[in-house]
């Protein structure tokens, strides 16, 4: 291959829209990026609140819609994106602004498009990102003070994530032949199996019902009793080739000792020098000696000797101190900064009863 076919692409020309921001902000560099729909530009984070009060307010460009603001995690940099809209000239542009992930600010733009509002809320609560001058940052969709952010490719389950794809269902189905090789009652049904069974029960009954010529009232009673008989039998063990007791651990809990046996079978093999084939068995053994613990009743091969709180359970205990704390001071009529100060009393106290 030529030195001339490893070169790398020209940037894409400008179009009508970046030239004119060029023209109007020559101080401000734009990086240009080619998409199918909107023209695209990058700025810097220096000259973001120049820029977007130019897309604002500038007589040829006005946009006075802001679509969308959404999050780019890239690991090391988190990346907000504000879809704009101009009704009166009819064109659209995409305006991208990064931010380190040590520190995670961008000025809001609420002041210019009240749209901002609601959605830097979102951006804020699922991202992490701090929108400076922003009026009211709480989140919208989950508690206050939750300690992790969602769609972060750092939350608490994303090696659980990561890894489950390729393993964890050739695991249960390990485990559920070996239970049938042995005539031991399989394990229980998961909520996902116990909906598909419901939801083909529903169907087979209806089905029935209807070429039967049973009337839509009766319909429905022979679907409801065909429910309500699965139901019985899943209580009793007799659904799904009987459900067993319900296992120790719940769901979340299950996934974070899983997640610690991935993240140590991980360390392990790296320490070792292993291929990424071989890294990925490892792990894979790692995960059916922790399952096969499970079935067994045996304790989690991540358990800690002392029992203490998962990023997720202390997440979950800040947001029910917060609600509580909020709930009593409007109980007595707070202002919302005297609300805000109890609120952070009362984390300060649970914080300290921790460390405690």
């Amino acid at each position: 291959m030529t030195q001339e076919a490893v070169q790398e692409a020209p940037p894409p020309e400008p179009g009508p829209l970046a030239r004119l921001l060029q023209e109007l902000l020559p101080g401000v560099g734009f990086a240009i990026r080619e998409t199918p729909l909107d023209e695209t530009v990058t700025i810097s984070r220096d000259d973001f609140s120049r820029v977007m009060e130019t897309l604002k307010t500038h007589e040829r460009l006005h946009f006075d819609f802001l679509r969308c603001v959404s999050g780019v995690d890239y690991l090391t940099e988190l990346e907000t994106v504000y879809h704009l809209y101009s009704f009166e000239h009819g064109h659209k542009l995409a305006v991208k602004v990064r931010c380190p992930y040590e520190d995670p600010h961008v000025p809001t733009v609420s002041h210019l498009w009240t749209a901002a509002n609601w959605l830097e809320r979102e951006t804020q609560e699922m991202y992490g990102i701090v929108f400076d001058g922003h009026p009211d940052l709480r989140p919208l969709l989950t508690e206050e003070g939750l300690g992790y952010y969602p769609l972060r490719k750092s939350h608490p389950l994303a090696d659980i994530e990561e890894w489950q794809e390729d393993y964890l269902a050739a695991i249960d189905e390990a485990k559920r032949q070996a239970a049938s090789a042995g005539g031991e009652a399989p394990p229980p049904m998961s909520k996902v199996e116990i909906a598909q069974a419901k939801a083909k029960l529903m169907k087979e009954a209806r089905d029935k019902a209807r070429a039967d010529g049973l009337s839509p009232e009766d319909e429905k009673a022979a679907v409801r009793a065909a429910i309500d008989k699965f139901n019985a039998d899943l209580e009793s063990g007799q659904a799904g080739g009987g459900a067993a007791a319900p296992a120790p651990m719940s769901k979340v809990e299950l996934a974070q000792a899983k997640a610690k046996v991935i993240t140590k079978a991980r360390n392990e093999a790296r320490a070792k020098g292993m291929s990424t084939e071989d890294e990925k068995k490892f792990v894979a053994e790692a995960l059916k000696k922790f399952s096969a613990e499970q079935a067994a009743g045996g304790a989690p091969a991540a358990a800690a000797p002392k029992k203490e709180m998962s990023k997720v359970e202390l997440a979950q205990a800040k947001a029910k101190v917060i609600t509580k704390a909020r709930n009593e001071a409007r109980a007595k009529g707070m202002s919302t900064e005297d609300e805000k100060k109890f609120v952070a009393e009362a984390l300060k106290k649970f914080s300290a009863e921790q460390a405690g």
